[in-house]
């Protein structure tokens, strides 16, 4: 069972919409089979089989690829260039419906060199109201970002670091069925 219990207790009187701002499909996919399986609704950018396709002014609860083509047309992937995840992640913060954020890391060769030193400091901005944010970090202690500092960070930041993205996804069902 992955850690945060606490966390997600302290989080019962935030909104009960989540919104997951994944960087890339494959994590994104990982995390709709999951809300599938416990038959929550969910909608997406991307969707699998058995979820519904994301429209205009949806208000449930929401999967985001953020590395799919129409946030990266013209511009790098978030895994190259984290500030893609920005406004929408401006936009969940400022949400009142929103009391869960779902978010991913993934370092490597090729990859932004600090992505969680970049999350953290766009969270450091938005203080005053904050949903529960709950993430993982797929990598390794000897990626060029250090597994250990990149999880170090989003601690720091607030944020419950899940070890995997399964867990995550977990612990963010969890937080919207208490």
């Amino acid at each position: 069972m992955p850690q945060g219990d606490g966390a997600i207790a302290q989080g019962a009187a935030r909104g009960r919409i989540l919104r997951g701002l994944y960087s890339g499909g494959t994590l994104c996919a990982e995390a709709q089979v999951l809300f599938r399986a416990a038959n929550i609704a969910v909608s997406s950018n991307v969707p699998i089989p058995g979820v519904r396709k994301l429209s205009a002014g949806d208000r449930g609860h929401i999967l985001i690829d953020l590395g799919d083509d129409e946030f990266t047309r013209g511009r790098p992937h978030p895994m190259i260039e984290p500030s893609v995840r920005d406004q929408p992640l401006r936009d969940a913060l400022a949400d009142p419906s929103v009391g869960v954020i779902l978010i991913d890391i993934v370092l490597g060769f090729g990859g932004h060199m600090d992505p969680a030193g970049h999350l953290a400091s766009l969270l450091a901005q938005s203080a005053d109201r904050r949903p529960l944010i709950i993430g993982s970090v797929t990598g390794v202690e000897d990626d060029p970002q250090s597994l250990s500092a990149q999880t170090r960070k989003l601690e720091e930041a607030g944020v419950i670091v899940a070890p995997s993205n399964a867990d995550a996804a977990a612990l963010a069902l969890r937080a919207i069925s208490d």
